[in-house]
């Protein structure tokens, strides 16, 4: 799909190790001083005392270093203990909270989930904002763009075979339209439609889904039939335990049936087909002679907002050197802009911005938006 102007690794934030405590100098050095202040004071002694006041400085140093020993040992400790992983202070499954006025994997969370047959691998991490990056990099531009506000993720494995592990991401997107986009436009290639939600789908080692303001992934090392049934029963769990109100974005039910592909729905938060003023816009794919033509629309806040980014649209194709053409399709508010050997056609009905994308065929396109035009009419009452 072509933009007349302007997608995913992963990148793992680096452990970061923490030195033994430093042990103050004065503590490191008390022995010394001692010793060698005793040593000093034995000069002045008389000699039928300087036996026993060396012997008194000679158990004062070795006190003094065994001190010192015993310090260095327990930061050792310390330090290596930070490496591994306590399955005590984590328990098995992830912690979920599971009110409506509380986010996931809060500080206390209330209730929990956990993946079938398999225990944590990693602790729980959060990423926000400012430091999503360095979880997604590459990524992180279009998570920001659509809302985000949170990511939770971890590791979970099987007991018995360490090389048999998933990585779960839970994305706080604010609202199920934002949670959408981001499902909508990192769509895998070869997926197999679920029946989890409203949106939801799994490839052969992943699985895919929106849930309310969630958008969840769920990654697995390998192909494995196991792996794959505890992704299924912890995802149902987390539906059951997290009820949202919301199952079905309206919007996604305004485009005609006929010849459309239902999978390919996606919406663009932001610069749809590289117009930086163009976002909220859902689009679809159908099927014609042909071949695909795609169709948009985007519900504005009233039909005057609409009719003005449908202008400032068509000027930016002009723009780019795209000049407008006449148009068959029988209504009027309709533009036609020739630009790059497709067509862009673009029309308002109510507060709906709507249109075809670089569609080849003018004739077929044509068609596509009369009919959108009829589907938005029943909804505005314009026709």
């Amino acid at each position: 799909m072509p933009e007349y102007k302007t997608s995913h690794n992963r990148v793992e934030p680096k452990q970061r190790a923490h030195p033994p405590p430093k042990v103050p100098p004065s503590v490191m050095a008390g022995g010394l001083v001692a010793g060698l202040a005793s040593e000093l004071k034995t000069d002045s002694i008389p000699c039928g005392r300087r036996l026993s006041a060396a012997c008194s400085g000679n158990l004062q140093t070795f006190l003094s270093i065994a001190v010192l020993l015993l310090l260095v040992i327990t930061g050792t400790l310390i330090f290596l203990k930070q490496f591994r992983y306590d399955p005590s202070i984590f328990p098995s499954g992830m912690m979920l909270s599971i009110t409506s006025s509380q986010p996931l994997l809060d500080e206390k969370p209330e209730s929990a989930l956990s993946f079938k047959n398999m225990v944590p691998l990693s602790p729980p991490e959060i990423f926000r904002d400012d430091n999503l990056s360095e979880k997604i990099d590459g990524k992180a531009d279009l998570y920001l763009s659509a809302g985000f506000k949170k990511l939770t993720c971890q590791r979970f494995k099987k007991p018995d075979d360490p090389d048999s592990w998933l990585e779960l991401f839970i994305y706080d997107m604010g609202d199920i339209i934002n949670a959408f986009a981001v499902y909508s436009l990192q769509k895998r290639e070869g997926f197999t439609p679920l029946e989890l939600s409203g949106y939801s789908y799994k490839t052969e080692n992943a699985l895919f889904f929106v849930h309310g303001n969630y958008y969840i992934e769920i990654t697995s090392s390998k192909v494995s039939g196991s792996l794959m049934d505890s992704m299924l029963s912890f995802s149902k769990d987390f539906i059951k335990m997290t009820g949202a109100v919301e199952k079905i974005i309206p919007d996604t039910n305004l485009f005609t049936a006929e010849n459309l592909d239902e999978n390919s729905i996606v919406l663009f938060p932001s610069n749809a087909f590289g117009f930086d003023r163009l976002n909220m816009v859902f689009a679809a794919d159908y099927k014609t002679k042909e071949g695909k033509i795609k169709v948009f629309l985007s519900r504005r806040k009233n039909k005057a907002e609409a009719a003005e980014l449908a202008k400032s649209y068509v000027d930016f194709l002009s723009s780019l050197g795209g000049r407008e053409t006449k148009s068959d399709t029988g209504f009027g508010n309709i533009r036609i802009i020739e630009i790059m050997d497709a067509y862009e056609l673009i029309f308002t009905n109510g507060p709906f911005l709507a249109g075809i994308h670089s569609a080849e065929n003018l004739k077929e396109a044509e068609k596509l938006a009369s009919a959108l035009n009829i589907k938005l009419g029943e909804k505005t009452g314009v026709k």
